[in-house]
């Protein structure tokens, strides 16, 4: 079975809609599945990080995406 990989973004929505891109703990995962729960587990963990405050105040949301690694960018070894 083939591995997913997730890339992950912290969005700010205020005058103009800014993203970067954030590292995560885990980047590798069996399936589907297990990406994207931990994407949503993930995302839960760092708007809490933020508080409601800061949260409300910027706006501030995540996306990410969940993609096979054979689609991921390719590295030289």
């Amino acid at each position: 079975m083939e591995k997913f990989i997730i890339f992950m973004w912290l969005c700010t929505a205020t005058t103009t809609v800014d993203c970067k891109q954030i590292k995560v703990d885990r980047v590798k995962f069996n399936d589907q599945y297990d990406c994207t729960v931990y994407g949503y587990t993930h995302s839960t963990k760092l708007l809490r990080e933020f508080g409601r405050e800061e949260v409300n105040k910027l706006n501030l949301y995540t996306k990410f995406l969940c993609i096979p690694e054979s689609a991921g960018p390719k590295t030289e070894t």
